[in-house]
């Protein structure tokens, strides 16, 4: 049994507050469905506010559901979210030339503020960066991360689009599972799908061929990750020029050359 905490509403006046009037000063981030600015709470907490933009199909409805799977999400390798924010205003808006009076739907997602940003601000090769130790706590905490997405929830949820900028850092290197913006909770183990997801360079054969998505899917691209984060971008580059053999020979030669 899945258990939510009760996530607050978070008044858009507030937001503007904790983020300076969404200053470019503050802004953190911007991805498909958003900006992101860091929020200073009037506690001196600090918090990501992700503003959505508009999306086809998200209606109220919707939005409230995808917000109650976020709720749920309870685990030391997943991003929690800590507040969110839905109203329709009526706001004057460009139209033909001229201000009109309309409604406008804002929505945001709140998430707790990870000081280290992303896993793609720390890949380097063997020769640089973190050592051997906290490059495998990052792996192992991922891992962790994906095992209760996959097999601990009541209804196992896909991500569907892991890569280095979706893992984030807290200030003790830390990682955690973000941006769950494709995420679905699935009834099917395996099923197939007409929608785009993921990104390309982390998506396996069996979507790109047929469309067929899985836990399979996350696990291939944290393979993926896996690499980078041992060998760095250039490294992960050379696995396509060389065999499975020659390539883990190389990685191991670089690594006892560092531990040396």
């Amino acid at each position: 049994m899945d258990h939510a905490s009760v996530v607050p509403s978070i008044a858009y006046h507030l937001l503007e507050q904790m983020t300076d009037g969404f200053s470019e000063d503050r802004e953190l981030g911007r991805g498909t469905y958003g900006k992101v600015y860091l929020g200073l709470r009037a506690n001196g907490e600090k918090i990501a506010v992700k503003m959505l933009h508009p999306i086809l199909g998200l209606d109220d409805e919707l939005f409230e559901k995808e917000n109650h799977n976020l709720e749920i999400l309870q685990h030391q390798n997943v991003v929690r979210l800590v507040g969110y924010y839905n109203e329709t205003r009526r706001e004057y808006v460009p139209y033909n030339g001229k201000m009109v009076l309309g409604e406008v739907t804002h929505r945001a997602l709140c998430f707790e503020y990870m000081q280290n940003g992303s896993l793609n601000d720390y890949l380097s090769d063997e020769s640089s960066g973190h050592d051997w130790h906290t490059r495998y706590a990052i792996i192992k905490g991922i891992s962790k991360g994906f095992k209760y997405l996959h097999e601990e929830l009541e209804r196992p949820m896909f991500h569907l689009d892991l890569k280095p900028a979706n893992v984030l850092l807290d200030e003790n290197c830390v990682p955690k599972i973000g941006d769950f913006g494709l995420s679905r909770l699935i009834d099917e183990r395996t099923r197939i799908t007409t929608s785009s997801v993921g990104t390309i360079g982390y998506l396996p054969p069996e979507y790109i061929n047929h469309h067929v998505i899985s836990s399979k899917l996350d696990i291939f691209s944290f393979c993926v990750i896996i690499i980078k984060i041992m060998a760095g971008p250039t490294g992960y580059s050379k696995s396509a020029e060389l065999s499975s053999q020659q390539f883990i020979e190389l990685v191991h030669r670089n690594w006892r050359n560092r531990l040396q």
